[in-house]
């Protein structure tokens, strides 16, 4: 039998989900069920002095309304970080958006009407919308006290300081030797700041939940990245033990972050109870604009460098605005301060990372986990001082660059992979060293310009402290059964998954079924997110298709007469000195008597005190990028004509997926780099929908767009696989400045480039560095 890894196997899921068969949460039918609506606050700082909704429970059609005043569960708020985020607001509501009340009714229409007639009065409170305005002293507190705040444990070199009565939510040091003396030594020193924009994920399907409450049981259907979260969160808020909840994944459209944590599943639950009928809560497009939203960042990069050009010290600062409320903001704002000063061989490092309470959408993950913004910032700065310095940003980089095997921080997984390599290969694809030469001259008497750019993004892998399990059943009838709590998104890990499966037990895939996620029968998973999937995940299946292997061998062996050891299994059938058996007549046989093999396999990243973050980086996911622009110096528009991605996967399991992946995470960032950013006036999206906010179009694809991906088996995943459905995103924005940079000889601190932004530094030959120039 062929290999099945490495290979282009049709996807498990596909013809279902082309065809329409594809079953999702916000297609399900239950029988009698009704449909949830939620009403939001019009303010972004308000206190709820009063609500009736009497005028709505009256209203025919009608089966139940909640509100602060009847919401009697054993926990009102809910959070991953701290217990911060209410089902609907109690006091006050924190955001233009924030969730007041909800209706069930029989249809849609009648619970919008319904929500007309709920009177609410509310009083006006001062309200804080930026970074600046809440760390101000005497500030309005967002959140006045708080509770089930988790405490951090970070290991050698990372520290937690705690800011009371403060909107700083949580403030992360990573520091290694002594930056101050280093800077004292050092022949320059080079400051600057940057800006990363507040973002929409737009999963194509909206969050949506289905709930039945009956008796103390309840049943949740979601479109969820951690269905095992949001079980233990549900349990601990209606206070019921989670045997008695179960929640059911059917297929999602898209998370990107999202998707982690209770978005509806808790109105849904309330409603279904106050109901006594299943219950559909589905948000709109627009209303997830209204939910979450990656955090608008700012970062700062100081660096002390010698004149050889190399880097002896870097001091980053970092301020996420995390919005009303937390989410997975904070293990973000932790994430991007360990990030933040790059993949360069740096002796002295301090950096401060900032969680800030505001009165906006709250944020949370999104692609990339901070890691884009901190790489724009060092990428950018890079390019910055070897303009200063007058040497080629390449060759600094080749200066500076860790070497495969060389470590991050002190005792953290050493490099796993050849950035240096990566870099040229980059270089020579875009055509670096060659002058870009400018298009000729429209009629129009336009003045288009050419410029090249490069960038190199790491980020450390995820899945650390994340307990993976998976079981895999081969059944009486010689077919097999793959059980797992990771998630399919889109992100192709159930075909994968079946691969590792195949593979170890030397069967066809097609013999093999993924079963459905349900948390009362599959195994715990912490939850789907930063590209742990195969990397994480994958290693516990593959060790519960070799635990099932081992027993498959002893059985045969029983059935043949022989020891394990003699035995062979291959194309689904078992070998010995000539004789085969099936898998279908072999666990017949052995059904008889013992039933089915059931193999289980486990595997979590280890606690390390010495690391910073507290655990070991599973694996460094990297993203190399090269961009070649067109600048219009008439009117600031910018075109990407060439773009060149590069990413390491260790080993594909599955080729043609890991280029869809590394394909859709570039795009993301040409996405944030030209055009997308949620905009605010006095604490009021201005562009909550497809309209007013802009997500790139085929036609924003550049002319020439290739990936690169390299197999450098560094990865702890099977066969040396690791995640990389992230490294893509990291350098295109820092990539495309740097381009703009060489076309126009003006530096742009802040993403996107919008054509007024360009326009005015270009007319002004004027560098734009942030949100008050112009």
């Amino acid at each position: 039998m062929s290999s099945a890894i490495g290979q282009n196997l049709q996807r498990v899921d596909g013809q279902e989900k082309v065809t329409g068969k594809g079953v999702y949460t916000g297609d399900l039918r239950l029988p009698g069920m009704v449909y949830g609506k939620v009403l939001r606050s019009p303010f972004p700082h308000a206190r709820i002095r009063r609500i009736d909704a009497s005028r709505a429970e009256s209203l025919p059609g009608v089966v139940a309304v909640l509100t602060r005043d009847n919401l009697r569960v054993a926990s009102p708020v809910h959070g991953a970080y701290v217990k911060d985020q209410p089902i609907v607001a109690l006091e006050k509501t924190r955001y233009s958006g924030d969730l007041v009340a909800a209706v069930a009714a029989v249809d849609e229409a009648a619970a919008e009407e319904a929500l007309k007639r709920i009177d609410v009065e509310y009083e006006e409170l001062p309200a804080v919308f930026t970074v600046e305005e809440a760390i101000k002293e005497g500030a309005p507190l967002v959140h006045e006290k708080l509770e089930g705040l988790k405490s951090a444990e970070y290991g050698t070199g990372g520290s937690h300081i705690v800011h009371e009565n403060s909107n700083i939510l949580l403030h992360f040091r990573y520091q290694r030797g002594d930056v101050e003396k280093a800077f004292q030594e050092a022949d320059f020193i080079f400051e600057d700041t940057f800006f990363y924009p507040s973002a929409q994920h737009y999963p194509l399907e909206p969050h949506v939940s289905v709930a039945s409450f009956e008796g103390e049981s309840l049943t949740v259907w979601t479109s969820t990245q951690s269905p095992f979260s949001v079980r233990q969160e549900l349990a601990r808020v209606f206070g019921v033990p989670f045997s008695r909840v179960r929640v059911i994944v059917p297929y999602v459209g898209g998370g990107y972050g999202a998707k982690s944590g209770i978005k509806t599943e808790a109105l849904a639950g309330c409603l279904s109870r106050l109901a006594g009928r299943p219950v559909r809560v589905a948000f709109s497009a627009d209303e997830t604009f209204k939910t979450i939203c990656q955090p608008k960042a700012k970062l700062t990069i100081k660096t002390g460098v010698n004149r050889d050009g190399a880097f002896v010290a870097r001091r980053c600062e970092v301020y996420l605005n995390g919005g009303a409320y937390a989410n997975s903001g904070p293990s973000v704002t932790e994430k991007a301060g360990y990030r933040a000063h790059g993949p360069y061989r740096i002796p002295h490092v301090l950096t401060d990372s900032y969680h800030v309470y505001t009165n906006t959408v709250p944020g949370g993950a999104f692609r990339g986990f901070g890691g884009p913004q901190a790489a724009f910032a060092y990428e950018s700065h890079l390019d910055m001082i070897a303009h200063r310095l007058n040497m080629d940003p390449v060759k600094l980089r080749m200066k500076n660059l860790l070497d495969r095997g060389e470590e991050y921080a002190a005792g953290d997984t050493p490099m796993d992979c050849d950035l240096k390599d990566g870099l040229k290969q980059v270089a020579e694809a875009v055509g670096w060293g060659k002058e870009a030469k400018d298009p000729a001259e429209p009629a129009s008497g336009s003045r288009v310009r050419r410029g090249k750019g490069i960038a190199c993004g790491v980020k450390d892998g995820g899945g650390t402290n994340k307990p993976a399990n998976a079981m895999v059943k081969i059944l009486s009838d010689g077919s097999v059964l793959l059980s797992s709590g990771s998630v399919e998104i889109g992100q192709g890990m159930r075909t994968a998954f079946l691969q590792i499966v195949a593979q170890e037990l030397s069967v066809p895939p097609q013999q093999i079924q993924m079963a459905e996620l349900d948390t009362q029968y599959t195994p715990f998973d912490k939850g789907t997110n930063a590209s742990s999937a195969t990397a994480v995940m994958g290693q516990a299946v593959q060790r519960a298709a070799r635990h099932a292997r081992e027993q498959l061998l002893a059985a045969a062996a029983c059935l043949l007469e022989t020891q394990p050891s003699e035995v062979e299994l291959n194309d689904g059938k078992v070998f010995f000195k000539g004789k085969s058996l099936s898998f279908r007549d072999a666990m017949r046989r052995y059904a008889e008597t013992e039933g089915e093999i059931v193999g289980r396999g486990f595997f979590k990243v280890p606690r390390n005190k010495n690391v910073p973050l507290g655990y070991t980086s599973p694996f460094w996911e990297v993203g190399l990028g090269a961009a070649e622009v067109e600048v219009d110096e008439m009117t600031g528009a910018v075109r990407i004509v060439k773009y060149i991605s590069l990413t390491d996967a260790g080993k594909m399991i599955h080729p043609l997926q890991c280029r869809g992946q590394d394909e859709g995470a570039a795009l993301f960032g040409m996405g944030l780099s030209l055009s997308e950013e949620i905009l605010y006036e006095n604490g009021e999206m201005l562009n909550p929908n497809l309209v007013d906010y802009r997500l790139p179009r085929f036609r924003d694809l550049p002319e020439s767009f290739h990936t690169y991906i390299r197999e450098e088996g560094g990865g702890p995943g099977p066969y040396g696989s690791k995640g990389m459905g992230e490294g893509g995103i990291l350098a295109v924005a820092p990539a495309i400045c740097n381009a703009v940079y060489d076309a126009t000889g003006v530096r742009i601190r802040e993403v996107p480039l919008r054509g007024e932004k360009v326009w005015t530094a270009v007319a002004k030959g004027k560098d734009f560095e942030g949100p008050d120039s112009g």
